[in-house]
């Protein structure tokens, strides 16, 4: 029963995510190098989420962890960057479904790596899922290049990737001799992207000739994120070790969609034309048909 509560509760930090992450975007129009600024406060207050879970766990650090917790960090701070700049230049539905349709690849890992059960049905609704992304791109609005329209496609495709990615990577450390590290690999995996976060803003800033102004909304927002990160990150571990990829994946990506989708349409007054609602009705039919028992 635990695992179910931990599942709504991956769902609705998801959601909360993907929608700071939009408002963000929109209000602070950020750059590339304070984007990094953003992601290191995130991780920083993150990693201290994580090092307060590890006072009230037995801790331990193996080999394994720290390996699982350094690729997982270079793939999460690139698709937090990317889904940023993704929503800067492009809605919140689209990006936040993409990162969301990254499930496939760890649901496909799960048959192939670790000879878990799929069936037809479930082959049948990844394709599906796959053949709708295309419908789900955002039409240019009037006056508005249609590169720029691509480019969100292409930007929300690339989040697509990097979130199944790390999907796997959780996958692979609970398949470890430390998959009860948990909340050891969440800290270790934070200090990396606090370490990334902040080299790669020197890199860019010493290439940069121009002064830019750190927007203020970026102290809160990132604070903010880094809470939802901190237990977001600690719940899907958890799930990751404790459920099929083929339960935990579909149901906890379905729900966050569907969810995400009521926000952007409602709240966000995000436009949604023919193309985009059968995109979305074809990718909850492919979710549904992989929710389905073998």
């Amino acid at each position: 029963m635990i695992y179910y509560f931990l599942l709504a509760g991956s769902i609705i930090l998801t959601v909360c995510k993907s929608s700071l992450y939009n408002v963000y975007a929109k209000k602070a129009n950020p750059s590339l190098p304070t984007t990094f600024i953003f992601n290191a406060l995130s991780y920083g207050v993150a990693g201290i989420i994580a090092f307060i879970t590890t006072l009230f766990s037995n801790f331990s650090i193996s080999i394994p962890t720290v390996i699982c917790a350094l690729f997982y960090a270079i793939i999460v701070v690139s698709l937090q960057t990317v889904s940023i700049v993704s929503m800067k230049v492009g809605s919140m539905s689209t990006t936040a479904i993409c990162v969301m349709y990254g499930m496939i690849i760890p649901s496909l890992a799960g048959p192939i790596f670790w000879k878990e059960n799929i069936g037809a049905l479930q082959i049948v609704g990844i394709c599906i899922m796959v053949a709708s992304l295309w419908l789900l791109k955002d039409t240019p609005k009037e006056g508005q290049e249609k590169s720029k329209s691509l480019k969100s496609l292409a930007l929300a495709l690339v989040a697509f990737v990097l979130s199944g990615m790390a999907g796997v990577m959780e996958k692979i450390h609970q398949s470890t001799d430390g998959k009860s590290e948990k909340t050891t690999f969440v800290l270790v995996a934070c200090l990396f992207m606090l370490a990334f976060s902040i080299i790669a803003y020197f890199i860019i800033k010493t290439k940069e000739r121009e002064k830019r102004i750190i927007p203020k909304v970026l102290y809160p927002f990132s604070s903010i994120s880094g809470l939802i990160v901190g237990f977001y990150s600690i719940i899907n571990l958890t799930l990751a070790g404790a459920l099929d990829s083929m339960i935990y994946y579909p149901i906890a990506n379905g729900g966050a969609m569907l969810l995400t989708v009521i926000i952007s349409l409602c709240i966000f007054k995000e436009r949604a034309n023919v193309s985009k609602i059968i995109g979305m009705t074809l990718g909850l039919c492919g979710i549904l048909l992989l929710s389905l028992p073998i």
